[in-house]
Parts: structure tokens; C-alpha cells; sequence
């Protein structure tokens, strides 16, 4: 039985409590990579835990592990090494304070960017160094979170490096994802980032209300919640049980419906899914 890490971005929503509702009822694990304060991304407008705690609260209380989407859910790419670690920092301090308010000790210190934008834009790993396992890579990044394949500059570059080097000092982790064997994760520079990667992406974010305007526009593959299913049943790695699997999905506004189906399916065809 193949066995994954649920990973879900960009809480808290309106829909969060329904949401690790649902996963405690059905035993289903996961981790919540969480915004720290208000933001505007494409045309989708949130609060993050500064202005509503009491989702991410009350995960923490259920068991569920919360960790750094940064404060305003913006591309490092975009911003400077210093704005980058304040907004890593800012959104630490909310994060600590949850959990001394929920009274339950953090174990677990993790972070994943926006977009998996680690300061070089949509180049995520150096696609460059990839070797024999570059085709797996550019599929996984380039066609799983639909970012553009467009190479850094050498201070983006020097940048991502620098991030990489905090995170490390600063005692970040993502060795927490355990058993996870895939050549073209384990033997690569996604085996070394200290911030949180992935092996899947359930691209649940095509879904959104919020975003179906830019589908066609930007060229989005899927349009259903059956073509999503379809995705998941013919990933060539996804169903293999000799390596565990980090799977990214989203907890959005009018997206919970879609993410829950997603994982129920994923569940019915024999994904276990396993605490970090």
C-alpha cells in the first residue's frame, strides 16, 4: 500500500475548520502551511493568522501540524533577502504563539514558500544539475504547479542560496518527510532544501472559482474535478510503494469541496495517508 504526507497551503479560510473536520473524522494526517497576515494574490484576497487565528487554533489543539507559508504569501523571487526573512520571521512569531496559546509543544519547525518560489522564481530546483532525473523535475514543477520555466539571474540564484543557509541556521527542516525514495528526489537537490518541496501536486488550485477566469488564458490543463482524478490515477510515481510520497493540495475559499474529493479519491484507490 503506497503511503504519502498530506501537505495543504495557504490556510487559514473560511472553510480551514470544516476542513480538519473532515480530516480528523476520516483519520487523514496533515500538515498546514499557514499565512501570517493579509494578502492579495492574482485576484484572490485573504487574511492570514494575524487576523484569524482561531482556525489555525483550533487545528493545533486536533493534532494537526502548522507550519510557515510566510506573512503575506508573496514570490521571494519578487522581494529582497531582507524582506524574505521578515516575512518568515513575522509569521514564526504567530506561529509559536498559537501553539504556547493551544498549550500543546511544537515539534516540528517547517516552511514552504508560495509557489515554491525559493528566491528563483519558477525555477525551483537548478533544472540545470538535475541530470537523468531533469525530465522528472521540469514535469514536476513546470506542469505540476503550472510556473514558468524561466531561468534566474545570478543574484536570484545567490539568493535562493542565502535563504538556504538561514533556514539551516535557523534549524528549518524537511527531513521530517521521511521515506521518501525516489531517485529523483533522495539523490537531488530537493533531498537537501531545508524548506518543504513535494513529489505531487494535486493542481486543486485550477478549481478555484476564484481563478477560472485565467484557464484558458494560461493555458491550465485541468478543467474538471474528474480530469484532477485522472491526473492522480496516471501519475507514474504517485501509486508506487517502495518510496513514500509528499502530496501538495490547497485549502482556498470555494476550493474545499474540490481538495476534500481529491483526497477521499485518493484514499479509495489505497493511498495511506502518514504523520510526519
Amino acid at each position: 500500500m503506497p503511503k504519502a504526507y498530506l501537505t495543504i497551503d495557504d490556510s487559514p479560510t473560511k472553510h480551514t475548520v470544516e476542513l480538519t473536520d473532515w480530516l480528523l473524522k476520516n483519520d487523514i494526517p496533515a500538515v498546514f502551511f499557514c499565512i501570517g497576515s493579509e494578502y492579495t494574490d492574482i485576484n484572490r484576497k485573504g487574511v492570514g493568522m494575524a487576523q484569524n487565528p482561531a482556525p489555525i487554533l483550533d487545528a493545533i489543539k486536533k493534532g494537526f501540524v502548522v507550519a510557515n507559508h510566510t506573512y503575506t504569501h508573496r514570490r521571494s523571487s519578487e522581494i529582497s533577502y531582507e524582506e524574505v526573512l521578515d516575512e518568515i520571521e513575522k509569521t514564526e512569531s504567530l506561529i509559536e504563539g498559537l501553539y504556547k496559546q493551544a498549550g500543546v509543544a511544537r515539534k516540528h519547525k517547517l516552511i514552504r514558500f508560495p509557489h515554491l518560489d525559493r528566491g528563483a522564481g519558477g525555477w525551483i530546483v537548478d533544472f540545470t544539475k538535475s541530470g537523468p532525473h531533469e525530465g522528472v523535475h521540469k514535469s514536476l514543477f513546470f506542469d505540476g504547479l503550472n510556473v514558468k520555466p524561466t531561468p534566474p539571474t545570478n543574484e536570484q540564484l545567490e539568493k535562493k542560496i542565502k535563504i538556504q543557509d538561514y533556514l539551516k541556521r535557523e534549524g528549518y527542516t524537511a527531513e521530517v518527510f521521511s521515506g521518501v525514495t525516489h531517485p529523483w528526489y533522495a539523490q537531488t537537490e530537493i533531498a537537501e532544501a531545508r524548506d518543504s518541496l513535494m513529489t505531487f501536486s494535486t493542481s486543486d488550485w485550477m478549481l478555484n472559482p476564484d481563478f477560472t477566469k485565467y484557464s484558458e488564458e494560461w493555458g491550465w490543463p485541468f478543467k474538471t474535478l474528474d480530469a484532477l482524478k485522472g491526473k492522480i490515477d496516471s501519475d507514474a510515481h504517485l501509486w508506487r510503494d517502495d518510496s513514500r510520497h509528499v502530496i501538495l493540495a490547497h485549502d482556498h475559499n470555494g476550493l474545499f469541496e474540490t481538495t476534500r474529493d481529491l483526497v477521499a479519491h485518493m484514499k479509495h484507490q489505497g493511498m495511506e495517508f502518514v504523520a510526519i
